[in-house]
């Protein structure tokens, strides 16, 4: 589950992000035996098995069984920022009625590795970031420059403004940054990879650092819109460091 509202009336909306159906907005009764007995189920930050009745407005929910639950990020504030941010990101992208099926792998993968300690908490949000925008139809031509055709040097530059790789050679414009082999790596990875291996590279700090600050410059550049939870992240990222 990604958000809950509490509305009037001792009703909660549920927003729930589906294998097939993309986003769905469900109502539950706050005091209800379903939010009494079942209330890990439908916590954000958790991974269960709904049942739903969908009526001609609006959409309710019957059931729900607790499969998965991210208790780590509820005592990290840092990560809590961060899994709040990829929920908003979400919501805000991902369609209604239909979606990729691999979204919500993206999001359970991306917070069990937040959970688990997996990954730095820039590399998981780099990727979510890079793979969202993909599986929206938003995906970088990345497998070479855009001017000549080739694969790889010992600096690349994506360009933000055409979504492209130029070479030293055939670099064009003024909005791009500069990529060592380890960046485009990654950036490939988290781009072109299986859904199983775009987590799996490796880069150094300074490397995933530029990969970061790629990743969140083009997703603003896609939904051209700001964030309030990535904003509160990043302030609680300057706090800690």
């Amino acid at each position: 589950m990604l958000a809950e509202q509490k509305l009037a009336g001792e009703k909660r909306l549920l927003t729930i992000l589906t294998r097939n159906k993309g986003i769905m907005h469900c109502f539950v009764k706050e005091n209800g035996s379903l939010a009494k007995n079942q209330g890990a189920a439908i916590s954000v930050f958790s991974y269960s098995d709904f049942s739903v009745y969908e009526g001609k407005k609006s959409c309710s929910l019957d059931e729900a069984v607790s499969k998965s639950f991210f208790y780590n990020l509820m005592f990290d504030i840092e990560k809590l920022a961060l899994a709040q941010y990829m929920c908003e990101l979400a919501i805000h992208v991902i369609p209604e009625g239909d979606c990729d099926p691999e979204c919500l792998s993206l999001m359970l993968n991306s917070f069990y590795l937040l959970n688990e300690n997996k990954r730095s908490l820039l590399t998981v949000k780099s990727v979510f970031e890079l793979r969202l925008m993909t599986l929206s139809g938003f995906m970088p031509d990345i497998v070479g420059c855009r001017g000549c055709g080739v694969y790889t040097d010992d600096v690349m530059y994506f360009d933000f403004e055409r979504s492209c790789l130029w070479c030293r050679n055939c670099l064009k414009g003024t909005d791009h940054i500069p990529l060592s082999p380890d960046a485009l790596n990654g950036l490939r990875t988290a781009v072109l990879a299986e859904p199983k291996r775009i987590f799996s590279f490796s880069a150094g700090e300074n490397d995933i650092c530029t990969l970061a600050d790629l990743a969140e410059k083009y997703t603003l550049k896609i939904t051209d819109r700001s964030f309030r939870a990535l904003d509160y992240y990043k302030n609680i990222r300057i706090q800690n460091n």
